[in-house]
């Protein structure tokens, strides 16, 4: 169990492609957004090589911001290992685009009541439809 706690966050270079795009696109659209030198969507649907899964990526971000109870941990673009936060926000698209709402919900049942989950799980639902992941 300690073993767990104390574990080394993944490596972006082990996750499937996919994943690694959307942490990338996150990472690109939070640089984004807190230095306004581009466009947000615009930045992340280069990552993803999709619009739609930019503006996608755009609501579940938006969201997350908006409910987490503590600051949001998004890494630099050339930081090799995820965040908790970035490796919630893969979780969270699994959970919603594979295993359904009971799965997305025990992920995230101590940390937002259910009206954020709600919102959070179409957002996810959409990303991972979107991405296939």
């Amino acid at each position: 169990m300690f073993a767990e706690l104390f574990a080394a966050p993944p490596l972006l270079a082990d996750l499937a492609p996919e994943q690694a795009a959307i942490v990338r696109a996150g990472r690109a659209w939070v640089a984004a957004q807190r230095h306004g030198r581009c466009c947000p969507l615009a930045i992340a649907a280069v990552h993803l090589d999709s619009p739609a899964g930019a503006r996608a990526l755009h609501l579940l971000l938006a969201g997350i911001g908006a409910c987490w109870p503590e600051p949001v941990a998004i890494a630099p673009p050339c930081c090799p290992r995820l965040t908790h936060d970035e490796a919630t926000l893969i979780g969270m698209v699994l959970a919603a685009h594979h295993h359904g709402r009971p799965v997305f919900d025990a992920l995230l049942c101590e940390m937002l009541d259910g009206d954020a989950r709600d919102r959070l799980f179409a957002a996810a639902r959409s990303m991972g439809q979107t991405i296939a992941c």
